[in-house]
């Protein structure tokens, strides 16, 4: 139930953004005609500048901690009324696509129920996947803490939590989390609202194409759904992957105004540009890139300033309040960089820009980031082979369709080559510490190479126009004509039902011989899910070290527990349990060995966690001292102890009985 309340949320959201990105658009297009292409591009290309205008609103009231369901319910009732012309118009384009998919099904054309299919099967997936909690630390110490709090304060508090760096950057990201859990009171709900834009970004690029858009559709999902770099960190509520796609939805929006000339194509880019800078600094980067890029159109006279100026106050609009508000209270507009850090030591920012300027893995240390050398470039090309080329079919075959693109029409395609390899480049030369940093710069790749391929369908189309023989479009005519032969509709089916069976095949592969992964793009183990053969208690419980633990103590309100062994101890504990924290556990230490009885008394300690293996490797992440202390005290304890639970990866849980009396 949960998910399908968060999934009607981030549903109603989405529908309130088309109708006010509908709005913009015919309002910013006046006098162009026709002033968008049709109603399907208006609703693939329309749900992240749709987010984006519900992020600045959001925003806005945040500022004057108006962001309550009470306010926040009545505002969005009177804009929807008064833009009641607009919400129709949405609703009635979605009508007419599922109208145009039925129809192109009953002519014999089996694309557009393909891509319904592979669409909806997405989204599934992601659906359930969206149940795992995440692995990563981050989304427990900072973004849900962040959106949560967003959401308690009724808007926007100095720090937002209690950390002077993360609870000061710009959050743009987490206020559209805080919208969803204005409603949802779950961390999936976050979560959720990543997938739907990720899936906004999938439908963004396909609209991209002039023409077979469903095929288009599937031709994204090859490129970029079903690989196992983006897809498994859809739904996880992270902001790497939500602003990578704000960041490049930005790049098709110029490319699409380069194309069309059409002013709501360049203020689209800037309010997805706006809520990508919004939502962490290195978006900055951008800004640049699409300066540059729009520098020719400034120096024909092409852009105008009156549109210029448009765009200008759409960005400012998403990104201005949180560096305008950095500049304000810390006197920094990108607090803690380059013009001082208040309340972050000397040291501290001296560490913290230590590990960002290198590679957080030592071994790889030893590439040069350094693109004046010659040995620069040598590493930089290898990385580009080795992490993001090699033995990966993708990135071949997106290779191919961009040089394909290229020989097509290197005019139309080369701002978009560019680009991608500048982002690279700045990547490794001032980013190289993770591969995650170069998320935008990859999925700009993936999205080059759609371009690419649509392209060379509009050459080969010319082509055919011009010279109608030739071998290959023979071979397609018969086609044609033997797909008029059949019924259309049953013509459809058969081809939906042969692609379903043999995309299929892998899953029944799995279900009778279950020794490897069906799809490289699922975490193992997702498949035993999704068919029903493992619950999902029983797959975190079986991947994730101390579930099971944290669990039994949540749900028998254990107090106050002791867990010294796990740095990020209450962040899963909250996690694993719908994403709040009501004081289980104690991860602090006994100030020395001879405060241990005064310590466990003074905590109320009553429960202890006990980890019996990789001693050496929990000895050096938490340092050898509190280790030491750690096992002094449950060595203490122990004796006089029950226990309670343990775990395949060693954890224990115990019950402390008290020290006998005296």
């Amino acid at each position: 139930m949960t998910v399908l309340a968060a999934w009607l949320v981030v549903a109603a959201i989405l529908l309130f953004g088309l109708t006010l990105h509908r709005a913009l658009v015919l309002r910013l297009n006046r006098g162009v005609n026709p002033s968008f292409r049709d109603g399907t591009d208006l609703l693939l290309s329309g749900v992240l500048p749709g987010l984006a205008l519900v992020g600045g609103l959001a925003t806005a009231l945040g500022a004057i901690h108006l962001l309550r369901v009470e306010v926040v319910l009545p505002l969005a009732a009177l804009l929807m009324i008064w833009r009641r012309h607009d919400l129709l118009g949405t609703l009635v384009d979605l009508r007419d696509l599922a109208m145009a998919g039925r129809r192109a099904t009953a002519t014999g054309n089996p694309f557009p129920l393909l891509a319904a299919i592979a669409f909806i099967g997405l989204a599934c997936v992601i659906s359930v996947t969206a149940l795992f909690p995440a692995g990563s630390a981050d989304a427990w110490a900072f973004q849900i803490p962040l959106a949560q709090s967003i959401v308690s304060h009724g808007g926007f508090v100095t720090p937002q939590i209690g950390s002077n760096f993360y609870g000061n950057i710009p959050l743009f990201f987490n206020v559209l989390f805080a919208c969803t859990l204005l409603f949802v009171d779950h961390w999936l709900a976050a979560g959720l609202l990543n997938a739907a834009i990720f899936l906004g970004f999938l439908l963004l690029l396909t609209s991209c194409a002039h023409r077979w858009r469903a095929a288009g559709l599937l031709l994204v999902f090859f490129l970029i759904a079903f690989q196992p770099f983006f897809t498994p960190g859809a739904a996880v509520p992270l902001t790497d992957l939500p602003r990578s796609c704000f960041s490049v939805a930005a790049v098709l929006y110029l490319w699409r105004y380069l194309e069309s000339s059409r002013p709501s194509e360049i203020v689209s880019s800037a309010l997805v540009l706006g809520g990508a800078v919004g939502g962490k600094y290195t978006e900055l980067q951008m800004v640049g890139l699409i300066g540059l890029a729009l520098l020719p159109s400034i120096y024909r006279g092409k852009l105008s300033f009156s549109l210029f100026l448009t765009c200008l106050a759409a960005f400012l609009s998403l990104a201005g309040y949180w560096y305008a508000k950095n500049l304000i209270v810390l006197g920094n507009p990108i607090y803690p960089f380059l013009f001082g850090h208040p309340g972050l030591s000397d040291q501290w920012m001296a560490d913290y820009t230590l590990e960002l300027g290198r590679a957080f893995d030592p071994a790889n240390r030893v590439f040069v980031t350094d693109l004046t050398t010659r040995r620069g470039w040598h590493d930089f090309f290898f990385i580009m082979h080795d992490w993001f080329l090699d033995r990966r079919r993708y990135a071949i075959v997106a290779l191919v369709l961009i040089i394909g693109g290229l020989i097509a029409s290197a005019k139309r395609i080369c701002v978009l080559v560019a680009m991608t390899a500048a982002m690279f480049i700045i990547w490794y030369a001032v980013m190289f510490n993770h591969i995650r940093w170069a998320t935008p710069a990859y999925l700009l790749y993936f999205s080059t190479a759609f371009i690419g391929a649509s392209l060379i369908v509009e050459k080969v189309t010319a082509m055919r126009a011009a010279q109608p023989g030739g071998f290959i479009f023979e071979k397609l005519a018969l086609v044609r004509v033997g797909r008029s032969a059949v019924n259309g509709p049953l013509f459809a089916l058969a081809v939906v039902f042969v692609a379903v069976a043999v995309f299929c095949l892998p899953a029944v592969r799995f279900i009778h011989h279950p020794e490897r992964q069906p799809y490289t793009w699922m975490e193992p183990g997702v498949m035993d899910v999704l068919i029903g053969r493992q619950k999902l208690d029983d797959f975190l419980g079986a991947r994730r070290e101390g579930y099971i633990i944290y669990r039994y103590v949540a749900a028998n309100d254990l107090r106050i527990v002791f867990q010294p062994f796990d740095t990020g101890s209450t962040l899963y504990a909250a996690a694993y349990t719908g994403g709040r924290d009501k004081g289980w556990l104690l991860p602090a230490y006994p100030e020395s060995e001879n405060d241990v009885d005064a310590f466990i008394e003074r905590n109320h300690i009553r429960y202890f966690i006990r980890v019996t293996e990789k001693q050496q490797l929990l000895a050096e992440r938490i340092g050898a001292d509190k280790f030491a202390l750690a096992e002094k005290t449950i060595s203490r304890m122990l004796p006089e102890s029950t226990l309670l639970l343990k775990d395949r990866f060693g954890w224990e849980l115990y019950r402390f009985n008290g020290f006998p009396p005296q």
